[in-house]
């Protein structure tokens, strides 16, 4: 790789180029269970799994897979909220060499009869809280089984108890498979202990469909292998040299369904030798605070709309938990505003820094360095291993200088191999230059500065086609609606939508018993923006659509606001 001006932008101790041992994310999860086997891998509630223990489980559900006809190449869809169940299943479906296809446990029965449609997984492995929709989807896909498991498995005698009497029934978690011939138990699987099969997978081979999360259009598979992965996780270790061995706890708020989560969160607890604190529901924020203050972890990576809600809580603000464990947070998925940012570091006393990747990344690309001073509005640099670019928006050919707006395309070891089924939307994604690099243009508009530093404007897609033939991304005017105190949240879309002459329209959360007026807020624009980039109205709303790694979907939006102006 040619030298690039963000070399000079690293930590001290941060390589410009990474080395791995080739391997499966199951064999190295085994690697760490041979080395520390009595140290706790996670805990769940008041449950302790320890990475010997671990390991045994992951071995047990593989026979399982293998027995159910799960070999080489096949898929897998895992469909869960956070719980221990979900680190087993994806690494019982990699030793068994096998492709696991992650679904968000927010989806409807139609939208995980798509997916596992698309990926054409045979066994689906589902919390029993939402098996009924499996159920209701499984007609639709190529599914010949479904395992089924209860939340309560892993959770402590007492704590079980409790649960199945006041909470099962009534939450729905009780199921009955009777009359389901082609669904079973997870743990009448798993009782008896066995060694799966050896297989043949290489680390070149695909690990995982990780589908985009929709937000500018229809999902993709991305296919990750496990080089990529193993790649990214690397990256992400060298980037923060100050993490210690057999010593970090990690906070896994986030969906381990989603690549940020994973990779940030449980891989490295794994290549680390760290502890995975898993939370089933970041939501219940008290809830939330309680763990915090009771496991003291270290790590925590997150979304901005959850270090805000934490920051603003009365109960941190009181000082009623204890939060200032807390050391290295990094924020992804969404713009990280300055006043999170510094309110977050305020209550925990940690570095928060926010970050930049996508699903065929796996997702990592760009970091502020830990070391760095704060730099607001800044994805970072890119990782070690990595390279990144600026081409014009028209041909995304050109490659453009410092300070030019263009679409940012990354190259490195994490990049996909390819979307699933989808040649012409690979093609679109990922090319080759002239010098035979394959470059991913990640349909992000952004400028690099003379140090190597990394903005992004907007998605090109989201672009705001104004009057006078200027161009307004809506990212611009949500960074200046949240530097208002009483904005919570906030999304832009151009409206008329999918016409000409457009202004922007924004949507907007208020703080709690803000009395701010849209007038206000039109004038505090007026103040910082220029005329054509003024939104044309502003919309209260209780809440906004999101991503379920908190990412406001423009897409919803645009598609509610169309709706209501079609004539009947």
């Amino acid at each position: 790789m040619q030298q690039r001006p963000w070399y000079h932008e690293y930590d001290d101790g941060v390589p410009v180029d990474i080395a791995w041992d080739p391997m499966r994310l199951d064999q190295l999860l085994a690697r760490t269970a041979a080395a520390h086997p009595d140290d706790a891998a996670i805990i769940f509630y008041d449950r302790r799994i320890s990475y010997g223990e671990l390991d045994d489980l992951v071995d047990r559900l593989a026979a399982a897979l293998q027995d159910l006809g799960i070999g080489p190449g096949d898929r897998v869809s895992l469909f869960m909220p956070n719980c221990p169940q979900v680190v087993i299943a994806y690494h019982s479906v990699w030793r068994a060499g096998a492709i696991a296809v992650p679904i968000n446990p927010l989806y409807t029965a139609a939208e995980f009869a798509h997916q596992t449609a698309d990926a054409g997984s045979k066994v689906a492995i589902t919390l029993s809280l939402l098996y009924p929709k499996v159920r209701e989807a499984k007609d639709h896909t190529g599914l010949e089984h479904v395992l089924v498991t209860n939340i309560k498995e892993y959770f402590k005698g007492p704590t079980r108890a409790l649960f199945t009497l006041l909470r099962e029934r009534k939450d729905g978690h009780r199921v009955d498979l009777a009359g389901d011939a082609d669904a079973s138990w997870l743990h009448d699987r798993m009782r008896e202990q066995r060694t799966p099969a050896p297989v043949a997978t290489e680390p070149g081979d695909i690990a995982m469909l990780m589908y985009t999360g929709g937000t500018t259009g229809v999902p993709k598979g991305a296919q990750l292998t496990h080089d990529n992965l193993m790649a990214n996780l690397h990256q992400v270790n060298a980037f923060a040299p100050g993490l210690r061995q057999a010593r970090e706890t990690m906070l896994l708020a986030l969906p381990l369904t989603h690549s940020y989560a994973l990779t940030v969160g449980a891989h490295l607890a794994i290549l680390r030798a760290g502890t995975m604190i898993i939370v089933p529901d970041a939501r219940d924020l008290v809830g939330l605070l309680k763990v915090i203050d009771a496991h003291h972890p270290t790590v925590f990576p997150g979304v901005p709309t959850l270090y805000g809600a934490i920051s603003r809580h009365r109960h941190v603000a009181a000082g009623k938990y204890d939060i200032r464990s807390i050391n290295i947070c990094l924020s992804g998925a969404a713009a990280l505003p300055t006043d999170v940012q510094r309110h977050f570091q305020d209550a925990t006393g940690a570095r928060l820094v926010e970050g930049y990747g996508l699903s065929e990344a796996s997702p990592v690309t760009h970091c502020n360095p830990l070391g760095a001073p704060d730099r607001v509005g800044f994805i970072g640099v890119p990782l070690s291993g990595t390279d990144a670019k600026i081409v014009d928006e028209a041909t995304e050919q050109i490659t453009l200088g410092p300070g030019e707006r263009g679409v940012l395309c990354v190259s490195g070891p994490q990049v996909m191999a390819g979307y699933w089924n989808m040649p012409e939307e690979t093609a679109i994604a990922l090319r080759t230059d002239d010098e035979g690099t394959v470059w991913l243009h990640t349909g992000d508009v952004a400028v690099m500065d003379e140090t190597g530093w990394f903005r992004v404007v907007d998605r090109k897609k989201d672009m705001i086609l104004a009057s006078g033939g200027f161009n307004v991304y809506p990212r611009e005017i949500e960074d200046v609606l949240y530097e208002h105190p009483a904005v919570v949240d906030a999304g832009v879309i151009g409206v008329p939508v999918g016409g000409d002459n457009q202004r922007g329209k924004a949507f907007v959360v208020l703080e709690a018993g803000s009395q701010v007026t849209a007038d206000d807020l039109l004038e505090f624009c007026r103040e910082r923006l220029a005329r054509f980039k003024i939104p044309r109205n502003i919309e209260f709303r209780d809440e906004l659509p999101k991503s379920f790694v908190g990412k406001v979907l423009r897409r919803e939006l645009a598609a509610e606001e169309r709706a209501r102006t079609v004539e009947p």
